[in-house]
């Protein structure tokens, strides 16, 4: 999660409804490639790469959420 100075910083991109929805529809899209890279990783560096990414993108994907959560509580 994050802070308010930070939640502010984000505020634009997520008021803008199909800005949004177009980094979210990309952000799927790699997610997609990503979980596909884990089941086909041939090493273990490739599968440790794969899961960062994993991570990052579903951190990424949470913004929203963790935004209106800052927002609400304050």
């Amino acid at each position: 999660m994050y802070n308010k100075e930070q939640a502010k910083l984000v505020a634009p991109l997520l008021a803008q409804p199909e800005i949004w929805q177009g980094l979210e529809a990309y952000l799927l899209a790699l997610k997609e490639q990503t979980y596909k890279a884990l089941v086909t990783a041939q090493s273990e560096s490739e599968l440790r790469q794969a899961q960062g990414k994993a991570a990052l993108l579903e951190t990424l994907l949470q913004l929203k959420v963790n935004h209106e959560a800052i927002v609400k509580n304050g």
